[in-house]
């Protein structure tokens, strides 16, 4: 039987709107997600699909620019390749340009989305098969005032969800450190609460939120200090109160190792936007597993339900899962697949179906294309 090849290749720009806008350390505010889809078919007629944000303050790249990249680098070495032959295509593409993890992302999943579809089995089963019967899910609170994000709190709760991540360095701090025992005294002892800064604090706040977060049992505290501030990250991890957790400077592999010798973190924050896709985040996980980190698998907010599948497929199976999984496709208005993931009773069911085992809505992806 001869080997499907790669015949067409199409990079997608598209902008999706949020539910409502989303708040971000620093004072970010986003009311639309942009993201690169990447459309892959080859001569038997298959097609697989991938999908990265753009998040520049993360990775350092734009939208146009991802969508330059893969037009004019990636996708060219792609053409007429056999899909088989996934592993040399991602040494290739990993080697073909120095840094555009995104850019490499949206390529990267596309191909494991073809390769699960040729053999008609999951993603997960590519990586090896599924380590766990469950993947917690983590919401993410990020409204414009305490009392909102209370009461979303309490409905989600509801629905099953047990791990919440709150948005820090949005609100001045004394009215954030507040929110944390608020948050403790209505969700009950049973809630695990998290808090993610974006980088958006300066060192004294961060000292002191985290020093607070003793009170309510915080889990982890992410990322308060800009990515380069290790000796900051340092200070903050010895404040005491909640484990230290690297997201935005937790590039590669190489800057989490350091981070950790350092003793700036007790876990880490992976995305497949910053590690080049589903193979980078499977490699970063089980080197920051041997070095005892903490581990939670998230989307950067606003992916639509593709993104959102490799992560569900990741999260059932990599070595070690201790802090969740933050999707982010269920604060989408619209999504661009026929079946949007959404989590139900605190988890997402691991997929069954062939490739990323979601369905693109093609017509969707048309109406939300947007030029780059």
């Amino acid at each position: 039987m001869t080997a499907p090849l790669i015949i067409r290749a199409e990079a997608i720009p598209v902008s999706l709107p949020l539910a409502r806008p989303v708040l971000m350390g620093g004072g970010q505010r986003f009311t639309h997600s942009e993201s690169l889809v990447v459309r892959l078919e080859t001569d038997s007629g298959l097609v697989g699909w991938g999908e990265a944000s753009a998040a520049p303050t993360m990775t350092g790249e734009t939208l146009p620019g991802m969508k330059l990249v893969v037009d004019r680098v990636l996708l060219p070495m792609l053409d007429h390749a056999p899909v088989l032959e996934r592993a040399t295509m991602e040494r290739r593409l990993q080697r073909a340009i120095p840094g555009n993890s995104a850019a490499k992302c949206a390529v990267n999943v596309a191909l494991y989305d073809l390769l699960g579809r040729h053999y008609r089995v999951p993603v997960h089963a590519l990586l090896g098969g599924l380590a766990r019967t469950r993947l917690p899910v983590m919401h993410l609170l990020a409204n414009a005032t305490v009392e909102e994000d209370l009461d979303e709190a309490v409905r989600k709760q509801a629905e099953g969800i047990r791990l919440f991540k709150v948005k820090a360095g949005v609100k001045p701090v004394a009215d954030e450190i507040a929110m944390l025992s608020a948050l403790r005294e209505r969700l009950g002892p049973e809630a695990m609460l998290c808090a993610d800064a974006n980088t958006g604090m300066g060192l004294d706040d961060a000292c002191d939120y985290a020093r607070a977060a003793a009170g309510a049992g915080l889990l982890f505290f992410e990322q308060p200090l800009p990515d380069h501030d290790l000796d900051g990250m340092i200070k903050v991890a010895q404040a005491g109160g909640a484990p230290t957790c690297a997201d935005e400077s937790a590039h590669d592999i190489d800057h989490i190792i350091a981070w950790h010798r350092a003793g700036a973190i007790a876990g880490v924050n992976l995305k497949t936007i910053k590690l080049g896709g589903i193979a980078g985040l499977m490699r970063a996980a089980i080197v920051s597993g041997q070095l005892g980190l903490k581990i939670n698998l998230a989307c950067k907010a606003g992916e639509s339900s593709l993104g959102t599948a490799a992560l569900v497929h990741l999260g059932y199976t990599v070595p070690n899962l201790d802090w969740g999984i933050t999707p982010s496709s269920q604060y989408l208005a619209e999504d661009i697949v026929r079946a949007p993931i959404r989590p139900v009773d605190g988890t997402i069911p691991a997929p069954t179906g062939n490739g990323l085992g979601v369905e693109v809505d093609e017509g969707a992806v048309d109406r939300f294309r947007t030029a780059a």
